[in-house]
C-alpha cells in the first residue's frame, strides 16, 4: 500500500463497532483495504484493490492466515466483493464516499448521512448487502474471532481469496549487460562465444520458479526484483 495521499474519513464508521457490526480487527483491515483502493474514477479498476495476504500480514505483523480470517468476514457480511479471483482483485461498495476530487463526492454522503444518522443508512452506502453486515455476533463470537491463536479453517478458500497454495510460477530473466562488459567476457573468459552470442543469450535465457510458500515468495521478490512486488507480479504465471 502507498503511504502517501489522503481520503475522506467519516466519523460515523465507529458506529460499525459500537454495533458489533464488524469486530476491531475486521474494522481496521476495511480502513487498510479502503485507503489501498483505486481513487481516480477515470480508471476502469476505480474502487478496488488487490488483497494479497504475505503484504497485508507484514503490515498488520500478522501471519497469512489470520489476516485471510479476517478478510473472509469482510467478504461474507458484505463490506468487499470478488472482481478477479486470479488478480485477487476486490472492489468497496460507492468509492465516490471516500474522495473528494475526480468524479467523488464525499461531502455529499456526509450530508445526506448527518441527515439520516442511522445504521441503516450507513450500511446502504457501504455494503452491498446490507443485511448480511447486520448479523450481530454474541460475545462469546467476537472473543473466538479476537483470539488468533487458532486457525478458523472453515472460511479458507470459500469465500474468494485463494491460499497460497494454488500453482503460482514466476518468471525469472537473465539481466542483459552492456556491449562493453559482453566485449570484456569475450576477451578474458574461455566460454567460445561472441559478445552478441553470450548477449542473445541472456535476452532469451529464463527460468521458472514454482512459489510453494509465503517465505519462498518473499525471499524470490527481494533477491530477484529488488523487494519490487509490483516487478515481481508482472513476472507471475498463474495456473
Amino acid at each position: 500500500m502507498k503511504l502517501n495521499g489522503y481520503r475522506a474519513s467519516h466519523r460515523n464508521r465507529w458506529l460499525l463497532i459500537k454495533n458489533r457490526v464488524l469486530t476491531p480487527q475486521e474494522f481496521l483491515l476495511f480502513e487498510y483495504y479502503l485507503d489501498s483502493m483505486d481513487f481516480d474514477s477515470r480508471h476502469s479498476n476505480f474502487g478496488t484493490f488487490e488483497a494479497y495476504l504475505d503484504e497485508v500480514a507484514l503490515d498488520f505483523d500478522k501471519k497469512p492466515d489470520t489476516i485471510q480470517d479476517w478478510h473472509n468476514k469482510l467478504l461474507s457480511k458484505s463490506f468487499i466483493e470478488l472482481v478477479n479471483k486470479k488478480r485477487r482483485l476486490f472492489k468497496v461498495k460507492s468509492p465516490e464516499r471516500y474522495g473528494t476530487i475526480l468524479g467523488c463526492n464525499a461531502r455529499e454522503f456526509v450530508k445526506n448521512e448527518k441527515n439520516t444518522p442511522t445504521l441503516d443508512f450507513i450500511l446502504q452506502n457501504i455494503c452491498f448487502t446490507p443485511e448480511k453486515a447486520k448479523i450481530n455476533p454474541s460475545k462469546n463470537t467476537i472473543l473466538a474471532l479476537n483470539n488468533t491463536s487458532k486457525h478458523l479453517g472453515s472460511f479458507k478458500g470459500e469465500l474468494g481469496l485463494p491460499s497460497i497454495d494454488f500453482k503460482k510460477v514466476v518468471v525469472i530473466k537473465q539481466s542483459v549487460r552492456s556491449d562493453e562488459e559482453y566485449q570484456k567476457m569475450s576477451q578474458d573468459g574461455d566460454f567460445g562465444l561472441s559478445p552478441e552470442d553470450m548477449k542473445w543469450i541472456d535476452r532469451n535465457a529464463l527460468e521458472k520458479i514454482e512459489i510453494k510458500s509465503d517465505e519462498q515468495e518473499k525471499e524470490i521478490v527481494r533477491v530477484y526484483f529488488d523487494g519490487d512486488w509490483d516487478k515481481y507480479r508482472s513476472s507471475l504465471i498463474n495456473y
